[in-house]
């Protein structure tokens, strides 16, 4: 083979490996209860692991990644909802901040789900004030009527 050919191989070859080694594959729609799950989780959090009135935002972090469209499920709530990376930890007593609004908030996330079958999951969570309060949380969860609803809340750690 000829340097001539060598070096067109060389670009051809890499603009090949380039889309496999980096993909950005679109968010697969998932199922609507899976969905409904993530957001009863995260208003039963909302709801109980609240760290006071001082608290404007809510920083919301899945288990995995999701479409812009899943905060709209929380729009009409009395705190703002927005990504965990729209926050910022400012400090060891000072906590987590809205990067945008330097308001103080609260970061909920989901470490995980796991299915126990099609109408019972077990997630962990986690609610993160600063670097000295955060909970962690094993939630079950069922579904009745329609409706995921949390029937049960084991502390699994405290800082």
């Amino acid at each position: 083979m000829n340097v001539t050919n060598r070096l067109i191989l060389i670009p051809l070859l890499y603009l090949s490996l380039a889309g496999s080694v980096c993909p950005q594959a679109p968010l697969e729609d998932e199922p609507r209860t899976k969905t409904d799950l993530r957001e009863a989780i995260f208003r039963y959090m909302f709801e109980h692991y609240d760290y006071g009135p001082d608290v404007k935002a809510f920083c919301i972090q899945p288990e995995r990644p999701q479409p812009e469209r899943f905060l709209g499920r929380f729009s009409g709530d009395k705190r703002r909802v927005v990504w965990a990376s729209d926050c910022e930890l400012t400090g060891p007593m000072n906590g987590i901040r809205q990067k945008k609004t330097g308001e103080r908030g609260v970061r909920m996330t989901i470490l995980s789900i796991q299915w126990v079958n099609d109408g019972e999951a077990e997630a962990k969570v986690q609610a993160f004030s600063d670097g000295i309060a955060a909970n962690w949380n094993i939630l079950r969860v069922v579904r009745r009527d329609g409706h995921w609803i949390v029937k049960s809340d084991t502390n699994n750690g405290v800082s």
